[in-house]
């Protein structure tokens, strides 16, 4: 582990609150990530749902949660450096490298929204750029912070050691990581702040109001447990998806009323506005399996209470339930509703024509969007999948809600998505598997086999996992309820 050696204990409640060393034991998953916090920045945007500005909303906030993270990571970084204490100096250094990539991910959504809704999608507006908010001065100011401190102690410092490293290691070396780094956070940095210069919104409000800046930053700075430890960046990563999965979802929404209408060059764009606001989703997930220890999820796992091992409403229940299923339902009809004989001879004979003419090209692009859109889901299936595989591992590990195998619950999740009546039927019709794995071939008998490195790594973790929370293995489950209606478009 990075700062303790076991978890932390519980402490004493305080004011009705369960407390460990750490900090506070959320409550549930939405006092854990802030989602009221994250919902009234939403609110406060005063822009239609569904529309060119909310997504451009949407992805500025994104960004700031991004930004304030970032700031504290170079904060961390900073203080490490000055401390001499480079191997946790390139810990933070490679968590800013993933918050960049992530950035980058917006800037490109923000290029190909931009691209698919046209010039005129905010015309008689403002612009918006991201050095206008607040997040991004406060990020210029540790970085600047972090560039004095790397130059008096590695440049000027030491400047025979850092010429050396540069010139001769390698990233098994902790002042070679810090070094390449600070180099491509940099360079990234250029990128993602020219995508996000100049976006064309159609109201004429300043940035900070329009993403409400403050309101985010306070949804960031309520989930700063002990700063040694990584939960902050854990619930950022959590945040950055629950406010691009709420725009998705009401583009989707818009998506599948289009199609009911036979509106199908309204229905493609907003599929498309869907899938890519996934990209970002999927990253965040990317960027956690990478860089969050096993130990380090164990350190804060705790406090985490019951919010681990579920979702928020918007993407257990909106997205990949409600949503999911009248989009492909509702795909399903559309298609039947073309008097051929089958559906299976609908979907070949849109894929066929497809270049017959316009209005055959618009059908196929239809289809086409809508698998995308489920590759997009599938990806963030997959990636979800490496937080329990790699914090709670094989062995019937519970997770905090009590569920009997975390990981097995997750693989089952999937595949009953999958399983959907209409999703599968049209996919058969087009002859496009949804498998996730080839379960004959070679390399999947080597990985899958009882004795595989992967499974004793899995079987290790959990094992470890059900030492280090007894506790938590007499969980009696705890399934996700709402009570919310169901999202019907």
């Amino acid at each position: 582990m990075s700062s303790v050696d076991h978890p932390v204990r519980a402490g004493a409640a305080v004011d009705g609150r369960r407390m460990t060393d750490l900090g506070p034991v959320a409550k549930s998953y939405d006092e854990l990530h802030r989602i009221d916090l994250l919902g009234e920045a939403r609110a406060a945007r005063g822009v239609p749902a569904g529309t060119y500005d909310s997504l451009v909303c949407s992805v500025f906030q994104a960004a700031e949660v991004c930004l304030l993270n970032l700031s504290r990571l170079a904060t961390r970084t900073q203080a490490c450096v000055l401390a001499a204490d480079i191997a946790a100096a390139s810990r933070y250094i490679q968590w800013a490298v993933g918050f960049h990539r992530l950035l980058r991910r917006l800037g490109t959504v923000m290029l190909d929204v931009r691209s698919r809704f046209g010039s005129g999608a905010a015309a008689g507006g403002g612009t918006l750029s991201i050095a206008e908010t607040a997040g991004y001065a406060a990020y210029v100011d540790a970085l600047r912070g972090l560039e004095d401190a790397a130059k008096a102690s590695l440049l000027s410092g030491a400047p025979e050691v850092t010429r050396s490293t540069i010139a001769t290691r390698s990233i098994d070396d902790s002042l070679y990581r810090v070094l390449h780094g600070i180099r491509l956070t940099c360079h990234d940095a250029t990128k993602w702040e020219s995508d996000l210069t100049g976006v064309p919104v159609g109201v004429c409000r300043g940035a900070d109001e329009l993403i409400s800046a403050e309101t985010l930053a306070r949804a960031v700075a309520a989930t700063e447990l002990n700063p040694a430890t990584l939960h902050g960046e854990f619930v950022a990563l959590h945040q950055v998806p629950e406010i691009l999965c709420a725009e998705a979802n009401d583009h989707l929404e818009v998506a599948i009323r289009a199609i009911r209408g036979s509106a199908l060059s309204w229905a493609a764009q907003h599929l498309v506005v869907c899938r890519r606001l996934l990209d970002p989703v999927v990253e965040a997930q990317r960027v956690m399996a990478e860089h969050l220890a096993t130990g380090e999820y164990h350190e804060f796992r705790t406090n985490l209470g019951p919010a681990s091992g579920t979702h928020s409403l918007a993407i257990k229940q909106h997205m990949f339930r409600d949503l999911f299923k009248h989009m492909w339902n509702d795909l399903e009809a559309w298609l039947r509703s073309f008097g051929t004989s089958s559906l299976e001879e609908a979907v070949r004979d849109i894929d066929a024509r497809r270049h017959d003419d316009p209005a055959a090209w618009l059908r196929h692009t239809v289809v086409d969007e809508a698998f995308q859109l489920h590759s997009a889901h599938q990806q963030w299936r997959h990636e979800h999948l490496h937080m329990p595989r790699n914090c709670l591992g094989s062995g019937g590990t519970k997770s905090m809600i009590g569920v009997p195998d975390g990981p097995q619950a997750v693989y089952k999740m999937r595949d009953a998505a999958n399983a959907q009546h209409s999703l599968a039927a049209i996919h058969r019709a087009r002859r496009t598997s949804l498998a996730n794995a080839v379960p004959d071939s070679p390399l999947a008998k080597l990985i899958t086999d009882p004795s595989s490195l992967d499974a004793e790594l899995m079987r290790v973790v959990g094992e470890a996992t059900r030492e280090y929370f007894p506790q938590v293995q007499e969980q009696s489950y705890q399934p996700f309820r709402s009570g919310a209606a169901e999202r019907n478009p």
